[in-house]
């Protein structure tokens, strides 16, 4: 890929990124096309269960997805974005046209400490280049109302392996999960 990539991370001071095995269960380094959207994933606490994250209209968005979410998210929380050379990250290998991928080591050209993760994040909103949907306020079409994508994500996630996935929907959604066991067969 030509130019840079960027890529969020609680910690900071790192001298090479290694691909780690994620939701995908490849081994890889994920990163972002721009610095904006990357910002999203200062924070992964509770990740999809807190805050619905995506890009609508070439804008990246965070959408909470019960009252206090993005605060509970990013409240606090401190992180680095790392600017790296896109020569080794390859698009389309996830189903989100935002996020490209390496299998290599990766080395930042530049890092940006980011203090409070919140307060970032809510500058980015001043300047026009990032949109927080607070609770219960959705973007159309994409998440809805009821939660019900989680029920389809979580199933995917636990048949895949992840028997965490369930876990983490009873803490954060605890009524989702009678609609997911009944679709896994577990009741």
């Amino acid at each position: 890929m030509k130019g840079n990539v960027y890529h969020s991370s609680t910690q900071s001071g790192l001298k090479v990124i290694k691909p780690h095995i994620s939701t995908h269960k490849k081994k890889w380094v994920y990163a972002t096309k721009d610095k904006v959207t990357s910002a999203i994933f200062l924070s992964g606490y509770g990740g999809d269960y807190v805050c619905g994250t995506g890009v609508v209209n070439d804008k990246p968005y965070i959408c909470e997805r019960f009252n206090g979410a993005f605060d509970l998210r990013y409240k606090d929380k401190s992180g680095t974005i790392y600017e790296l050379p896109g020569t080794n990250f390859i698009p389309k290998r996830t189903s989100w046209s935002a996020e490209v991928v390496s299998d290599k080591e990766e080395k930042p050209i530049r890092e940006i400490d980011v203090k409070d993760a919140k307060r970032y994040l809510l500058g980015l909103v001043e300047k026009g280049e990032l949109t927080i949907y607070y609770y219960p306020n959705r973007p159309k079409g994409i998440i809805p109302d009821d939660d019900s994508d989680l029920v389809a994500k979580v199933f995917n996630w636990y048949r895949g392996g992840d028997i965490e996935a369930l876990n983490s929907l009873e803490k954060f959604h605890p009524n989702l999960v009678p609609s997911v066991k009944k679709k896994l067969d577990l009741e």
